[in-house]
């Protein structure tokens, strides 16, 4: 009988233990556990908002159209009076001067053609050479004469003239004396004879 009696206690004694862990667990289930709220911070630059463009001013206003003015009634021109014979006729305007054309530039002249200077070619005109005087022979006498001489446009000789004397008086003598009896083929000028002075060397020589 006492068995059970304990048997019935250790019972109710572990339904009760049971019952109490049951109930706190059921406590702590139901008891909210609290939240902790984080707020949030937002790190970043600050930019400025662009300042906003004034609106463009209203254009001008238009001028208002010019008026036309209306056009003016054109005079009736007064009736002529009758011409008075005691009235003076304004003169005539003169004519223009004509302008004459203007006279064309004469035209400039060709260069002359060139001169053909004479010739004296003693075989062909039978030019015979100066006789070598005999006492400028014994006194060795000798040099070259330069004779200026105008040989005309048929071929004869006409003035002489000495240029250059060859020292000695009778070998200048002796060399105006022959040339002067010479013929020459006259100097041509663009197929033209003419006069035309001419250096004639005559030279006397002893070798």
């Amino acid at each position: 009988m006492h068995s059970k009696h304990a048997s019935l206690i250790s019972l109710l004694l572990v339904i009760s233990a049971h019952a109490g862990v049951f109930a706190a667990v059921m406590l702590s289930k139901s008891e909210p556990k609290p939240v902790e709220i984080v707020i949030p911070t937002i790190q970043g630059m600050l930019v400025m908002a662009e300042p906003e463009q004034a609106p463009p001013p209203p254009p001008d206003p238009l001028p208002p159209p010019e008026k036309k003015p209306e056009p003016k009634p054109t005079p009736k021109p007064p009736p002529k009076a009758p011409p008075s014979e005691r009235a003076v006729k304004a003169p005539e305007p003169e004519p223009p001067p004509v302008e004459q054309p203007a006279e064309p530039k004469p035209a400039e002249p060709a260069p002359p053609a060139p001169i053909v200077p004479p010739r004296a070619e003693a075989g062909q005109l039978s030019n015979p050479a100066p006789v070598y005087p005999s006492l400028s022979r014994r006194l060795r006498e000798q040099g070259t004469v330069v004779l200026e001489i105008l040989i005309k446009a048929n071929g004869t000789v006409g003035e002489i003239k000495i240029k250059t004397s060859s020292g000695f008086k009778r070998l200048d003598e002796t060399a105006v004396k022959a040339v002067s009896r010479w013929r020459y083929l006259p100097a041509t000028q663009g197929g033209q004879k003419i006069d035309f002075w001419y250096e004639q060397p005559v030279e006397f020589n002893l070798r």
